[in-house]
């Protein structure tokens, strides 16, 4: 074998010489060492994806490649771009979660739904018309006195229909039964029509153009209001580049048209969740129609509220205080509540039937800290939005004691926000009590009434708040986990640290982020 050609190559390679400059036939086969650092062109292609979801101009990648890096000067300006925005808000979708889509919003004795051509009520109906049925389809006819006329079929009274311009199509009349297209706001018994006594009255409908009833396309577009009021409190503040903190801690809020129109006219209206005593102050609600769907205004809700935390769609999402805590543990100070090492105790051991969570045996180890965290919404209704404040709803009672202890029939307001009846003797004691303070320690009690925003300012004094969010958002841009690598804690130290001194700034923390070696790094 002529070994020539390979003692050349290798002479070639002690002397310094690449493959390349040898000019050898199969260069293009030979494996390279590979790059630790992205190139300016790829650099660039990562940044505008990660902080605009699109590829970069072909200008942009070439004046990166012609400075050797991307400018500095270009990643501000994607960082106060409408794209970055976007990003942030479906990232923080990811970690709140805040579709309501299956929720509830409207009572079913308000909910109209479409039969031949023409609206009705089902609930309704048996009050009007003796049956659960549909008017008749013809048009509504009335007498000399102006009495609705009708016709008895099958042991029900039936009436026409007529034509209505709902709030929710004002450009499009709707056929509906005569009896739910009522318009009084009083009946003659004196009973306001657009609350849920009025509406067991027969002389109370819809109201003006329907108002008080809703279809199912105005559900939907409710729910999407809701998870997008929130979504808009994030591009705002992060936009404005407020305090990271102030996600947390703000009573600011956003309504649309859609809302302010339910807010005024359903939320009294029992639902699957709860809405009265209603969160918003209807004073402050704009001057909006419901079909200002698109136009949005700010509002400052009352005391209590604690941005995020307290976001309509965010309490529908998680609809119990531990579901709500142990959210705001797992996301935002990436400490999830997971079950002890083999799982629960027997059911039948009597430490399981302990109604105390904090004391149950396998529960204690979570409940400890879940309970007087999931306080913090103490005012805020499990199962609804509803809040409860200390004027009205004081920690005691005496009339939902009294009804406890002497088996009386209790109200709405006792039996849905006080704690009425007892499973066990350790829960006597409680009744009486506002629910959130059933169990609850002495020095745990001012988490109630403080609520989440002491919660979150606990979190930030201690540093767990802006270290996690600073994992949170590496991780979100590296696409992946951070490791326990000691290079990567130290650059989590270092990024906790600079967030904080940099005033909470969440543009100047992914900045810093991709900025690092390590998100420059070959992936």
């Amino acid at each position: 074998m002529d070994l020539r050609p390979l003692g050349a190559l290798l002479a070639l390679l002690l002397l310094g010489a690449s493959p390349a400059s040898a000019q050898l036939q199969n260069a293009e086969d030979i494996c390279l060492e590979p790059e630790e650092q992205l190139d300016p062109g790829r650099y660039v292609r990562s940044l505008s994806l990660d902080l605009r979801g699109t590829l970069p101009s072909e200008l942009e990648t070439n004046a990166s490649i012609d400075w050797g890096d991307v400018p500095d000067g270009l990643v501000d300006e994607w960082l106060e771009g409408e794209g970055f925005l976007e990003r942030v808000v479906r990232q923080h979708r990811a970690l709140t979660w805040n579709s309501v889509r299956n929720v509830t919003l409207l009572s079913t004795n308000q909910s109209l739904q479409l039969d031949n051509g023409i609206y009705w009520r089902r609930n309704a109906s048996r009050g009007y018309r003796g049956n659960e049925v549909q008017c008749a389809n013809e048009p509504a006819r009335w007498d000399n006195d102006g009495r609705l006329r009708t016709q008895s079929v099958n042991g029900a009274r039936l009436e026409g229909w007529v034509w209505a311009t709902p709030y929710w199509s004002t450009n499009t009349p709707v056929k509906i039964c005569a009896f739910d297209a009522q318009e009084a706001l009083l009946s003659s018994s004196g009973r306001d029509c657009s609350t849920p006594a009025g509406q067991t009255d027969t002389e109370c409908g819809c109201g003006p153009a329907l108002q008080w009833c809703g279809v199912e396309p105005v559900r939907v577009q409710l729910v999407e209001s809701f998870a997008e009021a929130q979504d808009r409190l994030v591009r705002t503040l992060v936009g404005e580049d407020r305090p990271y903190h102030e996600l947390f801690t703000t009573r600011r809020a956003f309504v649309n048209g859609p809302l302010v129109h339910f807010w005024r006219n359903h939320a009294k209206f029992p639902a699957s969740v709860v809405f009265e005593p209603s969160p918003v102050e209807a004073g402050r609600l704009p001057d909006l129609a419901f079909t200002d769907r698109n136009t949005w205004r700010e509002v400052i809700l009352p005391e209590g509220h604690a941005g995020l935390l307290t976001q309509p769609a965010f309490l529908m999402r998680f609809q119990t205080q531990r579901a709500r805590a142990a959210r705001f543990y797992d996301a935002f100070l990436c400490q999830p509540f997971q079950p002890p090492p083999g799982g629960l105790p027997d059911s039948d051991a009597d430490c399981s039937r302990e109604p105390d969570l904090q004391n149950r045996c396998g529960c204690k180890y979570c409940h400890a800290l879940l309970e007087p965290s999931g306080a913090h919404w103490g005012r805020f209704a499990e199962q609804g939005v509803s809040l409860l404040r200390p004027e009205a709803f004081p920690p005691e009672r005496a009339d939902c004691l009294n009804c406890a202890l002497t088996g009386q029939q209790c109200s709405d307001e006792c039996r849905r926000f006080y704690l009425t009846t007892s499973t066990a003797p350790s829960e006597r004691a409680y009744l009486g009590n506002l629910k959130a303070y059933v169990f609850r320690r002495p020095e745990h009690t001012r988490n109630v009434e403080v609520g989440p925003r002491l919660l979150a300012l606990s979190a930030v004094a201690d540093n767990r708040l802006p270290r996690c969010v600073a994992r949170r958002t590496a991780e979100w841009l590296l696409g992946r986990s951070m490791t326990l690598a000691e290079e990567e804690q130290v650059w989590l130290d270092a990024l906790t640290q600079s967030f904080v001194t940099d005033d909470f700034s969440f543009k100047g923390l992914v900045k810093d982020i991709v900025s690092h070696p390590i998100y420059r790094r070959v992936r």
